[in-house]
């Protein structure tokens, strides 16, 4: 199956382009490996702001880190619409939670974008991850995934 077959599958609308917040590329492919940088969870131009636990709850945080793993799936796919999901593998997630001081449930959080990358890519979405928690994040986010792919054609 592609990509692009199965967000439709999966009902994610593909927008024209994706948000931007500097000066940098949205990836960058090296030999077979493809670098995402930092997504955020923004969804119809708005962006889940706020910090977990006191702003956002662990359960939205969670589902916004599935939004940031979405809106990676549409940058491989703007690279290549006709990637197989057979040929692509998850090598890498990079987890970052807007998080207060005491919050330690980093992890879970996380949980929400590494659960739905293994619901796609079935086998080939286990990966290696990091979920740490920080101080803040841009545009005040509660969450941003930066991640690495590897494409076999």
């Amino acid at each position: 199956m592609k990509l692009a077959d199965k967000l439709k599958e999966l009902s994610i609308p593909i927008p024209e382009s994706t948000a931007k917040f500097g000066n940098y590329i949205p990836f960058l492919k090296d030999g077979n490996k493809i670098y995402i940088s930092g997504q955020l969870p923004i969804k119809d131009g708005a962006i889940v702001v706020g910090k977990v636990d006191s702003e956002v709850t662990l359960e939205e945080a969670n589902k916004a880190a599935k939004l940031c793993i979405i809106n990676t799936l549409i940058i491989l796919n703007s690279i290549d619409n006709n990637i197989d999901l057979n040929n692509l593998s998850c090598v890498q997630l990079s987890g970052f939670v807007n998080a207060d001081s005491k919050f330690d449930r980093h992890p879970e959080v996380i949980n929400g974008a590494s659960d739905f990358i293994c619901e796609v890519l079935s086998k080939n979405g286990k990966h290696t991850r990091i979920a740490v928690g920080c101080n803040s994040l841009p545009k005040n986010a509660c969450v941003e995934i930066s991640s690495i792919f590897s494409l076999d054609k």
